[in-house]
């Protein structure tokens, strides 16, 4: 809503609730406007009206931005509900048909079975812990979707900005191969005289070798 739009509302604020000083600066107008535009006028109007109607209090920006959002989205299915979805598709479709199970779940539900396993809350034999666990998730992903769902955008675009600063994204960190080396080989260089002493050696102690392998031929026979 605009601006005009937005000054109908407070207008309407300001008259149902006289006894109540609020709204009374151009800053507070301003900061509700600000919280409040993204909301459509006729949205807002009713969500005004209904609180009106119905309490002798004047509303926060958080109970108007809650009655929108019940007539724009969706209401979350309850804990049990959910749980009866999950039950019924075990029941009919079992660990096999894992897909055909999934497609039945709305996203919310879904997500928790992933998390729990579907395998194992299809095999368990602990109906109670199983409940009793998916609840506990259930219900506090619920809580974390609908805060969400009341959220103005440039809120949850903030609200992102700044986990990624202050919890950035740990990049994967490639370890370089490290070659392996072959062992260098150092050729000893030799002379002539060096080389000649070596071939008498190799020669004399050929010659033992064989002068032995004589000997105990002759002894043997």
């Amino acid at each position: 809503m605009n601006k005009k739009e937005f000054l109908k509302v407070s207008v309407a604020l300001k008259a149902a609730y006289p006894r109540f000083t609020f709204l009374a600066t151009d800053e507070e107008m301003e900061f509700w406007y600000q919280m409040l535009q993204d909301m459509d006028y006729k949205i807002a109007e009713n969500a005004v009206e209904e609180h009106i109607s119905t309490s002798i209090y004047p509303p926060c920006i958080a109970e108007i931005r809650k009655l929108c959002t019940e007539r724009t989205q969706k209401p979350l299915l309850s804990f049990d509900e959910a749980w009866g979805v999950v039950q019924n598709a075990i029941r009919n479709y079992g660990l096999s048909n894992q897909l055909e199970a999934y497609a039945v779940m709305d996203e919310l539900t879904l997500s928790v079975v992933k998390n729990l396993g579907w395998s194992s809350l299809c095999q368990s034999e602990n109906p109670t812990a199983d409940r009793a666990n998916f609840r506990e998730a259930y219900e506090a992903k619920a809580k974390i979707v609908q805060n969400n769902l009341q959220l103005p955008e440039f809120v949850i675009r903030d609200k992102l900005q700044i986990q990624e600063y202050y919890n950035p994204v740990i990049e994967k960190k490639v370890v370089p191969k490290i070659e392996k080396e072959e062992p260098v080989q150092i050729r000893e260089e030799l002379t002539e005289e060096q080389l000649a002493r070596r071939s008498q050696m190799v020669e004399e102690a050929r010659r033992r070798i064989l002068g032995g392998e004589t000997e105990r031929s002759t002894t043997g026979n």
